[in-house]
Order: C-alpha cells, then structure tokens, then sequence
C-alpha cells in the first residue's frame, strides 16, 4: 500500500461509524438518500478490497451534480432541518466514495458529529442522547486507531483513550448546562420546513378518525397531580371542540377572539403539572375546566380551549388547575347559540327521530336522558372496527350499521340534541390514563382519545356527556371484549392483560420522564432554585454569570493539571526510584554511578574505595539485580528493598 492512501480496514472502520450515525436519520431521510449513501460505501468498499481506486473525478462529479439536483428537486431549498440533513448525508455518501486519504478519513469524522448533532434537534429522547453518545465514542476510537501518529495500537487502549477524552469533556458540559443563563425564548432557531409531522387529534372529526388514533400507543402527554387525581369517570382532558357539521364531518370554529363566560366551581380543584409531547397544533390539553395556568401566553377561548400562539413544536410543561365540576349561570351567548343550535341540513332519519323523540320528551335533560336510553336499550355496538359511512353518515349509524366507536356515538348524540333545538357540540381530547406507580404520574396515550358532547341546560351552562358510557358491556366487541365498559380508554385493556411487560414499559418511562422533568424542562427558573440551594442571596443574573465564571476557572484549572499529566514523563516504577535514591546517596559521598557502570560493577568500585560501606552497598546491589532481571522470585520484595535503601544512611569519611 502507498504511503498516505488508506487500507480496507480503515475504510470499513469509518463507514460503520457513518452508518450508525445514519441509522439515527432513518425515519426522516428520504429513502433514495440512504441508498444512495450506502451504493457510495458499498462501491468504495469493493473498490479497496481489490486493491483499486477511488471512481474517476469525471465520474464522480457527475454522480455529486445529479445527486444534488436531485434534493433540491425534492426539498426546494437547502435551508431548514430536514433538507440540511439530508444534504449532510449526501455529502457523506459522495465523500466516502472519493477517499483516499487519512485528511478524508478526518472530513467524515467530523460529518458524523455533525449528523449526530441534528439528530438531537430532531428528537429529545435520553435513549437517542446516549446511542449518539455511543456513536462519537466509538468514532473517536476509530479515528485514534486510524491515526498513524498515535501509538495506540489495539481497539481496546483506542476505546479507553476515547473515554478518557469524552470524560475530560464532560464537567465543562455540566458547568454550560447548569450555569449558561437561560431565556424565555431562543435566540436563534431552525426555519420550519414544513416536514414536521403531525400527530394526535386534529381540528376536524369524521367516522374513523379516533378510531386510527385508538390503535396508536404513541405517548399525547404526562400528568402529575400535586393531589389526589380526579376519579375516572371525571379524568376527561379536554382539546378542539367542535361546531360545525355538514352531514359527515365535524371542524373547529373560530373562537380564539370570543370570550369564555365565567364559570362556577362546583366540587374540588385539582392542581397538575401536564408534561406535553410535540402534536404541531396549538392546543393545550387540559383537565375538564381549566381555570389557571402557567403558560406565558396562553388563554381559553370562548369554548373553554386553552391555547397558545405558537404550535407545541417541542415538549413543554404546564402547570395548570382545574375543576371537573361547574356550571354557569351566564347567558349563551348569540354567536355559540347559532352555531351550536344549527338545524341539521342532511340525515332526514334522525332528523324525524329527533322530533319524535322530542314530542315525547318536552323537559331538555329528560330528552337526554331519552337518548342515552336508546343507545341502552337498542342493540348498538361499541368496535374498533366500525363499517364505513359516507353521506348521511348519522342515519346509516343509527338506523343500519350500530356499530361505532366514540366519535359515532358523539356525532349522532349531538345532531339528535341539535334536531331538538338544544345547544350541542363534540369535544374531543382524551379520557383516563394508564397510572405510573413508579414514578407517581399518568400517562396518557394516542389510544385514550375519545369525542365526548357538551349540552347547553338553562341554568346549569354546559353539561358534559358522553354517550358511549350508555353502551352495555355485552355489546362492546372486537377486541374489546374484555373491557369493563364501552368508555374504558384502550391503555388499561392493554396494561390488565399483559402486567408484567406493562411494568418494564412503566419502568422505562420514569426514567424518560425524569430525564424530561430535570433536563428537557430545566429553564430559569430551575437555576434560581439551585442558585438559592447554594445559599447565595439574593439569586439573579449577574451572580449567576459570576457563580459560571467561577466554575469555568474551576473547570479549566482541572483540564491544564490533567492534560500536563497526561503528556508529563511517565514516573520511574518504585524498584527504580529505590535504586535512584542509593545512587544519589552514594553520589553525595562522592562516588557517583557512571552511565555505563551495571549495578554490581558500581557496588564493587565503592566497596574498594570504601571498604566499610562495602557490604551493605553489595548486599542492596545484588538485591537490586535480582529483582530487575532475575526471572525465579527473589528473596527480598520491592518494598522491602525500598526501605532498606532509605535505612541506609552513609556517613561521609572526614
């Protein structure tokens, strides 16, 4: 091999380390990007396992121009998280594909820390944090090894050197983390590409959608309850309502501008923290009714959703009280009443229904009651697997089909209310919540979404009910035989059938929702209180930026002395230093050893010039001979060789 050009070894070396840093980037890399990296490698790799060359330059650009070509064509930019990414590990593929040389070996390295760094703006996760930890540990291995200069021989000395690198890091990324002043809002931030995803409840409800949602176990959110929780059948977390319906599906109204009227408690206030998953909406869950929080410009709307500016892109932790119990005494106002009172212009069947029912039923909360009875007595089921409605979709589920999940049931509920001239709507969120006992927090998941009604009673203001809870348990089916009833989110089925998997997957999750809780979630705040652990008065920015300046001396201070020890002259191994200090004792008396003179050649030189100190100096030699070079074990040990060295003391002859 040429001197300067890299072997296969080294080769297969650096493209495992791109692959695994790669492997973080699988789930938003275009596909035809990771083939195009691994086609790069797999050529390259070929190519050097047969004693070849990199690919012509001619070739090589030509596969660099049509593969950027081909990116800009997808993404329309280069800006943003996602088109970067992509064009990152492009960058990678074609320069794996042209290397030759250790400084290409260094440009992929340092393409790799990059690629691991996106990955944390794109996720949050502890896991992901320490497999990317993982990944430049074993890339900075890998590039020691690869580095002729270093004589690290072997993968375990280039691991443990790569360690001791990474933990020599380690303190000034704990001073930076605790002590850098936080702000309330970033100085800088990535362009929204438009790629981020979507998950969880949107604005609109047709048949069908919570349905998909009950079959996810992504994780909506996490509460912790400063107190006792709320009882199931009060724990309903409320997100979009819905007001408008045109025979098929349900959207949101414009009520950001509108006002929410005042509401009266009626039972206890529940405080909670709720630590809420990125959804890309700008809704807050909140228990059944909010009535204070701590988001900085968060408000409720005329239908009592809390909201903020901004789309929760990023995970955030809201302090909030609720109360599952009110009323109102205000009028509805002009504007809701329209909306939610407006006469339904399809579904004939259940229009006629209505009226009949109506009749019958003149008192608004008896015509409620005669409603959830029908659903009782009649035989509807409860499934996951619901047949499909098109339009007119509410006759066809009360009059043919019977058979839906929850937002059949809050569809149909809210059309016969409508029918009848009694303000209704859908409210949609989520409903229970499997509990954490190891780490005293619930966990609510995409498959605890539920579609609720709210009523509008004179006198009692909005009144919620949930129509599946009138189901029987006998008609609940699917899946969902085991169920206790039709209204039992799908996580506790899940958790009461297979407990012991249930109780890693709980386990695992305190650790996550720690790591959330003191990492992901330490803001200002969070420094003022341990500014305050620290006894220091009256805690504000400049001791802070005081207290980070004394750290990093601190920090720094350390790296010099572990640095300078690290390329300091490895000391002398004790059998040496012993040795050394009778040669300076001798030397003192004036009979210093000579370079060449072994150990025994010099105990004979000063036995003849000092016969008295002859024995004692030849006795030390020997034993000194014997323990360096002697391969059968000596008589006396290391130690007890030292210590009779520092008993030796000659004195000097007049």
């Amino acid at each position: 091999m040429k001197p300067g050009t890299l072997s296969f070894e080294q080769l297969a070396g650096i493209s495992a380390c791109l692959a695994l840093a790669l492997a973080a980037h699988l789930g938003s890399l275009p596909v035809w990007v990771s083939v195009a990296v691994t086609v790069s490698g797999g050529i390259r790799l070929l190519l050097a396992h047969r004693g070849r060359a990199a690919p012509p330059r001619s070739v090589r650009l030509i596969i660099a121009l049509l593969a950027v070509a081909l990116l800009f064509v997808q993404f329309r930019t280069f800006n943003g998280l996602s088109a970067g990414t992509a064009l990152l590990a492009l960058t990678a593929g074609l320069k794996l594909l042209e290397t030759e040389t250790p400084r290409d070996i260094y440009i992929i390295t340092l393409i790799i820390y990059f690629l691991s760094l996106s990955a944390l703006l794109e996720g949050d996760s502890f896991w992901l944090l320490a497999y990317l930890i993982g990944i430049c540990w074993l890339t900075t291995a890998t590039l020691l090894r690869l580095t002729s200069t270093l004589p690290i021989p072997d993968w375990q000395r280039s691991l443990r050197y790569a360690g001791r690198i990474l933990g020599q890091a380690l303190p000034l990324t704990l001073v930076c983390w605790l002590l850098v002043p936080r702000i309330a809002a970033p100085l800088w931030q990535l362009p929204d590409d438009g790629n981020s995803a979507r998950s969880g409840l949107s604005d609109t409800m047709s048949p069908g959608d919570i349905t998909e949602l009950a079959l996810s176990d992504e994780i909506a959110f996490r509460v912790r309850f400063a107190t006792a929780p709320p009882p199931p059948q009060e724990r309903y977390w409320r997100g979009p309502v819905l007001h408008h319906f045109d025979g098929h599906a349900w959207r949101r109204a414009k009520t950001a501008s509108m006002t929410a009227p005042a509401l009266q408690p009626q039972g206890p206030a529940y405080r909670y923290t709720l630590s809420l998953e990125p959804h890309q909406q700008n809704w807050i869950f909140a228990l059944d009714w909010p009535s204070h929080w701590d988001l900085p410009r968060g408000a409720l709307t005329g239908d009592y959703t809390l909201v903020q500016p901004d789309p929760v892109s990023r995970p955030i932790a809201v302090a909030a009280t609720s109360y599952t119990r009110v009323q109102s005494s205000e009028p509805l106002s002009i504007v809701l009443r329209k909306w939610d009172t407006a006469p339904p212009d399809h579904n004939p069947r259940t229009t006629q229904l209505a009226h009949t029912l109506r009749g019958e039923h003149p008192d608004d909360m008896d015509y409620v009651r005669a409603v959830l009875d029908l659903f009782t007595r009649q035989e509807f089921y409860y499934t996951l697997t619901p047949p499909k409605l098109a339009d007119d979709s509410v006759d066809k589920f009360l009059f043919d089909t019977k058979r839906g999940f929850c937002e059949h049931y809050a569809s149909a509920f809210a059309v016969l209310m409508r029918a009848a001239g009694i303000p209704a709507r859908v409210v949609t969120g989520y409903q229970g919540g499997t509990f954490n006992r190891f780490a005293d927090y619930w966990i609510v998941r995409q498959s605890d979404a539920h579609a609720w009604n709210e009523v509008w009673i004179e006198g009692r203001g909005w009144l919620r009910i949930d129509p599946t809870s009138a189901i029987a348990p006998g008609r609940v089916e699917h899946g969902l035989n085991d169920a206790v009833s039709a209204d039992e989110p799908l996580g506790s089925r899940w958790h009461r059938r297979t407990p012991w998997l249930a109780d890693v997957r709980l386990r695992l999750d305190a650790l996550g929702q720690i790591w959330r809780e003191r990492i992901l979630f330490f803001n200002q705040d969070s420094q003022q209180k341990m500014l305050e652990w620290l006894n220091i008065p009256e805690p504000d920015g400049q001791k802070l930026v005081m207290v980070l300046a004394a750290a990093l001396a601190l920090v720094f201070v350390w790296l010099t002395w572990a640095v300078r020890r690290e390329i300091a002259p490895a000391r002398k191994e004790p059998l040496i230093r012993a040795y050394s200090r009778l040669c300076a004792k001798l030397a003192a008396l004036g009979m210093p050893r000579l370079a060449h003179e072994g150990a025994e050649d010099y105990a004979a030189r000063v036995a003849q010039r000092r016969p008295d100190l002859g024995p004692v100096v030849t006795a030390l030699c020997r034993h000194y001979s014997i323990l360096r070079y002697a391969a059968a074990p000596a008589r006396i040990t290391v130690g007890e060789f030292d210590a009779a060295v520092r008993a030796f003391r000659p004195v000097r002859k007049a």
